[in-house]
């Protein structure tokens, strides 16, 4: 894996991309990057939840918006409008090609709206277990590493939660909804791509 190639391209697409052998280093530019007293978003990530980002940015006293905190189910829906007009957004990504490219799939599509259209400053953290050679090969990662595991923990009955392979199966509760693959960032956002030299999330 040639990670210098990988930050070279995303550079020249536009991105903002960082590159940490550590999560705690990974974590200490986030707090440098993002200044204090912001608003922050935060989409449904098991990578950022396992390195507890929220509860950094909660914890230093941001006003922070995040699903996977002990809120009501009315605050839950409600959060959503609250994260699209954020100062920051933070999630991860299903893939990233060696050759810059955000490979995603999603169920309600709150995740990739705000990597699109929202938040002027997007902020991606992924491990470099999402890395492909390609989008044919990101899309066969999502499909059948991250979305088999994503319905498992949202106890969804699909075929690929019980297989752990996709199945293109378009049943009224797949997560598979909708397919979004970013060149570039859309005009008028930062995005930034914090890369760790670890295996994070799936």
């Amino acid at each position: 894996m040639d990670i210098s190639l990988l930050i070279n391209n995303l550079t020249s697409r536009g991105f903002l991309p960082y590159y940490f052998e550590t999560v705690d280093q990974a974590k200490t530019f986030l707090s440098s990057l993002i200044p204090q007293n912001s608003t922050i978003g935060f989409g449904g990530s098991v990578t950022v939840k396992d390195m507890r980002i929220p509860e950094l940015f909660r914890d230093r006293g941001d006003q922070v918006f995040y699903r996977g905190f002990p809120i009501s189910e009315q605050e839950k829906e409600s959060i959503f409008e609250k994260i699209h007009t954020a100062e920051w957004f933070i999630s991860s990504t299903n893939a990233l090609t060696i050759n810059g490219d955000l490979i995603n799939i999603d169920g309600r599509a709150n995740r990739v709206a705000e990597m699109l259209f929202g938040p002027k400053n997007v902020v991606i953290v992924t491990g470099v277990n999402k890395i492909t050679s390609s989008i044919e090969e990101g899309i066969s990662r999502v499909r059948n590493v991250a979305a088999p595991k994503n319905c498992v923990k949202l106890n969804k009955d699909t075929p690929c939660a019980k297989s752990g392979k996709c199945s293109y199966c378009g049943l009224p509760n797949t997560i598979c909804r909708t397919t979004v693959i970013q060149h570039h960032p859309t005009f008028g956002q930062n995005v930034y791509i914090i890369i760790v030299n670890k295996n994070l999330g799936f």
